[in-house]
């Protein structure tokens, strides 16, 4: 795991934790980037952040189960229970 996801990664979880203190975490974070001298990170950490977002909804989206899917899900359910008891 890089430095820029670490940071990202911690960023995720405070802002999700408390949203409403965001800006105070991005704040803390310029500041501590620029204490350690890792400004130039800043870009790959907002990067790493979107793409920790993009996963966390595709994750959301493809978790929910549509009424076509639990209907395949029962058909097939109903197909393998006819053709194991032939």
């Amino acid at each position: 795991m890089t430095i820029e996801t670490q940071y990202a990664q911690a960023l995720y979880e405070l802002v999700t934790k408390d949203p409403i203190k965001s800006e105070m975490y991005l704040g803390n974070l310029q500041k501590t980037l620029k204490a350690k001298g890792h400004q130039k990170l800043l870009p790959r950490i907002f990067a790493e952040f979107k793409t920790i977002l993009d996963q966390k909804e595709r994750s959301k989206k493809y978790s929910l189960v549509t009424p076509e899917q639990e209907r395949t899900r029962n058909l097939l359910e109903l197909y393998r229970k006819l053709v194991t008891s032939q």
